[in-house]
Parts: structure tokens; C-alpha cells; sequence
């Protein structure tokens, strides 16, 4: 029945031109994944087909990705929350911003990284460094692709590795997530669906959607990655597993059950440690207990502890142009009624 109903939700995103295609999949704690596939890579139906198996630009479900690389380090004590982001980055200008900040989007740094993008990665890269607080730092939550960016910097000093490396190493391979990567080698690109038909680029497919990422060279802390539904079910069940002290990523238990509490103040916007909490748009019945994390091309990864429920939606609502506000959230509130 719950396939049926999620498929029927798929279709009715299609024809009303939501999005031109989906994968959900979810799973019960450890147990084999169900996953529903519908509709193409664009609107035109002579485009390949969405399986299970194809890849989307998961966009900001990277931050969730970096957080969990940065929450190992804590765990290993090569850094903690309390260090200051001066302390990894001397090159930036941020006073009294910690690590904590970064992962609550608490710095009070305020940036728009695509209003950069076009002078190139070293212009970026210092109009960032030079940006000061807007806010004392833990006084103003602000969702902000700018923290987790600098989140991966310090990643790659801790780790005297590349982004790409660090994560494939600290996250993606020992949740055995062999299909999540930066910049998808050439011959994926045909089973990845384009994400926007852009006024300077063209048709978007199989590079970064993100333009401050693209610039950067398609690796960043905040977006970049690509990857299939399976691989998004497998991080979830390895937060599950984190959760009760036996995950790949030897983060220690009770720091996970700190990640997955609202750790910014009331009245705020709910984040733990990466995730997302309190976000009804994509959360719908479970708004009081999931984490999870949006992309904004489209996917989704969320968990509800207290049921070892695990699901992900990716699709590429952002085909053939971006719409503001985003039109595929009762699409996702559909697919969670489902599932409950």
C-alpha cells in the first residue's frame, strides 16, 4: 500500500510539473530498503527512465556529510567543539567564532558565496576570510552555506587532506557508500539527471548545481556531492548505529545524541550538530522527532531515532529553471504521510 501511495504522490509531482522525476526509498532500522523509482531525468519521456540506481546532485545533504567528518574528529581529539575557526583558518577575520558555531549556523558570518562565485575560487575565498560577525557568534542562528564551507576548511588543515579525500576517508567508505562523490566522472554523466538549463552554463548535469561550489572546483563543505538513494538509506542506518554506539565512524555516543538535540537557542532555528530538526516543510508527521537535511535541487535525508525509520528523496525539482519558493514541499509531505 505504501509504494502505491508514494508512487501515485510521484506522479502527481510530474504533472504538475514539480519535479520531472524521483527516488524515494526508506528502511526499518537495519532491515532490506523499499524503494519507489518514477518518471525521467527531464519532463521530455524519451529521457532515460529514474531507477533506483540513478545519481542525483545531493547539493546541501554535503553539510551533513562534513558535520559527521568533523564530529569523528572531535571523537578521535584532533579538534573540539570549543576550538575557535582562527585557530585551523588564521587567514580568516571572524573573531570568537568557534566550531560550534559553525555547525549550528550560529557564526553570525554573513555572505552570499554566489555573488562571488564569478571572480573565481581566490576571490572567494577572501571575501570570505574578510567577512566579519554580523552578530556576536551563538546569538543569531542563520542557515548559511558560508559555516559549512569554512567547516570543511578547517577539515582539510586538521587533516593536512583535501576535502574529497578527508570525506571519502572519514565518512563515505567506511558507511560503504561507494556511489557518493565529488565531480562524477564523465561516463555517470548520462545517468545523471540535469539539475537547470542555466543562462551562462548551459545544461547543468553532472557538475555541481552550486555556483560558489562550482567555482571552487566542484568540492566544498557545503555542497558538491552526488550519489544514489542506496547510499543515502546507508547514512542514515550508520547514524542509527552511531546513535547506539556501535557506527563506522567511531563517533562517540554521547557527542551523536548531542548532534541529533536542538543545540541553538529557543525561538530559533532548530539545528543540532549538522542536522536539521523542527522543519515541518519536509519532516510533515514526524516534524517533533526527525533530523534530517535538504538539498536545494531537491533531495532529502531524514531519521526518526525513535522508530529506526530511515528515508530519502532525491529528484531534481530545480529541471528546467530554479522556482522561489520552492513548489515540491507538499510533494516531500505527501511521501512522509505515506511512510507513517
Amino acid at each position: 500500500m505504501t509504494t502505491a501511495v508514494i508512487h501515485t504522490a510521484i506522479t502527481h509531482a510530474i504533472a504538475h510539473t514539480v519535479t520531472p522525476g524521483a527516488v524515494v526509498g526508506w528502511c526499518v532500522d537495519l532491515h532490506e530498503p523499499t524503494v519507489v523509482a518514477h518518471g525521467h531525468h527531464t519532463y521530455d519521456t524519451s529521457t532515460p527512465a529514474v531507477t533506483q540506481q540513478t545519481v542525483y546532485d545531493l547539493a546541501s545533504i554535503t553539510k551533513i556529510v562534513t558535520a559527521t567528518a568533523a564530529l569523528a574528529l572531535v571523537s578521535r581529539g584532533e579538534m573540539t567543539l570549543t576550538h575557535y575557526l582562527q585557530h585551523f583558518v588564521p587567514d580568516n577575520q571572524a573573531r570568537d567564532v568557534t566550531l560550534l558555531h559553525l555547525l549550528t549556523h550560529a557564526s553570525g558570518v554573513r555572505i552570499r558565496l554566489s555573488a562571488h562565485a564569478p571572480h573565481g575560487a581566490d576571490a572567494l575565498w577572501q571575501a570570505v576570510h574578510a567577512t566579519q560577525p554580523s552578530y556576536h557568534p551563538g546569538s543569531v542562528v542563520e542557515y548559511a552555506n558560508v559555516n559549512t564551507l569554512l567547516l570543511g576548511a578547517v577539515i582539510e588543515q586538521v587533516t593536512s587532506m583535501p576535502l574529497d579525500r578527508a570525506l571519502d576517508e572519514l565518512v563515505l567508505a567506511p558507511a560503504q557508500m561507494t556511489t557518493t562523490r565529488f565531480n562524477p566522472p564523465t561516463d555517470w554523466h548520462a545517468h545523471i539527471p540535469p539539475t537547470e538549463m542555466d543562462d551562462v552554463r548551459g545544461e547543468v548535469r553532472g557538475t555541481v548545481h552550486d555556483e560558489s561550489c562550482a567555482a571552487l572546483g566542484g568540492v566544498a563543505g557545503h555542497a558538491g556531492l552526488f550519489g544514489d538513494v542506496a547510499d543515502m538509506l546507508r547514512f542514515g542506518q550508520a547514524w542509527l548505529a552511531t546513535l547506539d554506539g556501535a557506527g563506522p565512524w567511531q563517533i562517540a555516543p554521547e557527542l551523536a545524541r548531542r548532534a541529533v538535540t536542538i543545540q541553538t537557542p529557543s525561538n530559533q532555528l532548530g539545528c543540532g550538530l549538522g542536522w536539521m530538526m523542527r522543519r515541518q516543510s519536509f519532516m510533515g508527521r514526524y516534524v517533533d522527532e526527525a533530523v534530517g537535511h535538504t538539498g536545494f535541487t531537491g533531495p532529502v535525508i531524514a531519521l526518526v531515532p525513535s522508530q529506526r525509520l530511515v528515508w530519502s528523496v532525491l529528484c531534481n525539482r530545480t529541471w528546467p529553471k530554479r522556482v522561489m519558493p520552492p513548489q515540491h514541499h507538499g510533494f516531500l509531505t505527501d511521501v512522509v504521510q505515506a511512510l507513517g
